[in-house]
């Protein structure tokens, strides 16, 4: 198990102190070499007797020197009653130093050392003793499990702080890949047969000037080859645009422009690409193996003085949007999916952080184009169904996975918690372009028929049509699918709850509808994600 560094003790130390304190206990931290290294805000007599007099700090030192011996070091008496339990402190898998509690027992109250100790600090012998006596010191005996207990405590808090880290981390890449979507719905938004393609590169230079943190951003494109190809700028480049198109021809004209280029120390001595300012980066625009142009953006703004993996990611995302468009503006659809594929993406990341939910969000995304289909909406109306069906339970991300991955049931604060996930998807979502219609679906759908939903309460047709079809289908196949606080229900028990709570949770009108859908595609889903054995899901057929 992986242990925490010294830069982590400080933020779990307090609460632990804390507790340990109220026990009798008292925390502290070491080198390696057993020096003392945590400091107190506070005076307390206790940790003032314990860690303060000379002969307890060289037991501590002999202490350490025994513990970097051993692979699971074991509690030590540093003077007669007074014991030290340790935990390791690791970085890179090397000991730096030890956390222990220190456990005062009833030998010390008779032992010679103790009077030595307060007159070290300071501190009456009678009423330091009469102190300790209050505190119903443990006896010897009892050092072992109360070790035991402290190893326990410090690992709880172990795992807690890495569970904290990895959310974290998710938090920041989905918040980067969310401001991905963002660009490319934008970008794919202003893709159409109608459009010139100069004027699209045009709108994503914009895009992405507004976007990325860069002093301007160029698109040069030469569909020819001659050298003498087009060039858009967005913001203020640092020379005039014949210079520009110029540079820009040349770098076009390399070889192997298979990934990115950068300017400065990143890629060393290169006088092209350092004309591009701080942290220049370029881009190839292609198809199909040919390079067709160059994406550029230039002189990066603030203190990094080099490109970061978000700045390549999205220039190289939104090049290969430029590429398709150029190629053929018929290709749009191709990479309409590949906005789809990356929303399935997101979605099944956030499904993930529970996994007796892995799948779930394309599953409901699957019932839901079905429904929308089989009562008769357009085609568009499908496609922006199944998308709301995709993205309705985005708001999970502001759910602790402690609460999504409990077993056993919910307190009421954990209840409220899951129940805020509507509005955070919502909030997530609204700023993205042309979500209007998504919205409500995400929104609104845990509303009720008979209006004992949530989060407004909402009930009948006041209830967007979006969200009455997603609950239908979010319904069904959280029923189908094994959950932390219970096993799949048979799909046919499951299909009898839907048809019963027609008119009280579900909109009448679709139930039926519903009940005469083709469940093939969705059994499809539900196999492949069962055989990734990620979700433990029970066989609904």
């Amino acid at each position: 198990m992986r242990t925490l560094s010294r830069n982590q003790v400080r933020t779990h130390c307090t609460e632990l102190q804390t507790m340990l304190r109220e026990l009798g206990l008292l925390l502290v931290s070491c080198s390696a070499d057993g020096a003392l290294t945590s400091r107190r805000s506070d005076r307390d007599w206790l940790a003032d007797l314990l860690q303060a007099p000379t002969l307890v700090k060289r037991s501590l030192m002999e202490a350490a020197s025994a513990w970097n011996e051993q692979a699971r070091p074991t509690a030590v008496e540093l003077v007669p009653g007074l014991w030290a339990a340790p935990a390791l402190l690791q970085e890179r898998r090397s000991t730096v130093g030890f956390t222990c509690a220190l456990i005062p027992t009833r030998e010390l109250l008779d032992s010679e050392h103790l009077s030595a100790m307060c007159q070290a600090i300071g501190l009456d012998g009678r009423v330091c003793r009469e102190r300790l006596r209050r505190m119903s010191l443990p006896e010897t005996s009892e050092v072992p499990r109360l070790g035991s207990l402290f190893s326990r405590l410090w690992a709880d808090r172990q795992a807690r702080h890495r569970r904290e880290q990895t959310l974290e981390q998710v938090g920041r890449e989905l918040a980067e890949t969310w401001e991905e979507i963002n660009l490319l719905y934008s970008i794919t938004d202003k893709m159409s047969v109608e459009s010139r393609p100069h004027r699209f590169a045009a709108q994503v230079c914009q895009e992405l000037l507004h976007t990325l943190p860069y002093a301007w951003v160029a698109a040069y494109i030469d569909r020819e080859g001659a050298g003498d190809g087009r060039l858009i700028v967005s913001g203020d480049a640092p020379r005039d645009r014949a210079a520009l198109r110029t540079l820009l021809a040349s770098i076009a004209g390399r070889e192997n422009l298979d990934s990115p280029l950068m300017a400065g120390p990143v890629r060393g001595d290169d006088p092209e690409l350092d004309s591009l300012g701080t942290a220049g980066v370029a881009h190839a625009i292609g198809r199909n193996g040919r390079v067709i142009g160059l994406l550029v953006a230039g002189d990066k703004q603030g203190p990094d003085e080099t490109p970061s993996s978000v700045d390549i990611k999205l220039l190289a995302a939104a090049a290969a949007h430029i590429g398709l468009h150029l190629e053929n503006a018929g290709l749009f659809e191709d990479v309409n999916s590949m906005f789809l594929g990356t929303l399935e993406a997101i979605t099944a990341s956030i499904d993930a952080k529970d996994r007796y939910t892995c799948g779930h969000s394309r599953r409901v995304a699957c019932l839901t184009r079905q429904l929308a289909e089989a009562i008769g909406l357009g085609a568009q109306d499908v496609q922006r169904m199944h998308i709301a069906g995709l993205v309705h339970d985005v708001g999970k991300i502001g759910v602790p996975e402690t609460v999504l991955c409990k077993p056993g049931a919910l307190e009421q604060h954990e209840v409220d918690q899951v129940r805020r996930h509507p509005e955070i998807g919502w909030t997530i979502l609204k700023d993205i372009p042309n979500f209007d219609d998504i919205l409500p679906g995400v929104k609104h759908h845990h509303e009720r028929w008979d209006g004992k939903g949530y989060p407004e309460g909402l009930s009948g047709e006041d209830i967007p049509l979006c969200a009455r079809l997603i609950a239908l289908a979010d319904a069904f196949d959280a029923m189908c699918s094994t959950r932390t606080y219970r096993t799949a229900m048979d799909r046919a028990k499951v299909l009898e709850i839907i048809r019963a709570n027609a008119g009280a949770q579900f909109d009448p009108a679709l139930v039926e509808t519903f009940l005469a859908l083709d469940f093939s595609e969705w059994e499809a889903l539900a196999d492949t994600h069962r055989q990734t054995n990620l979700t433990p899901m029970e066989d609904a057929a």
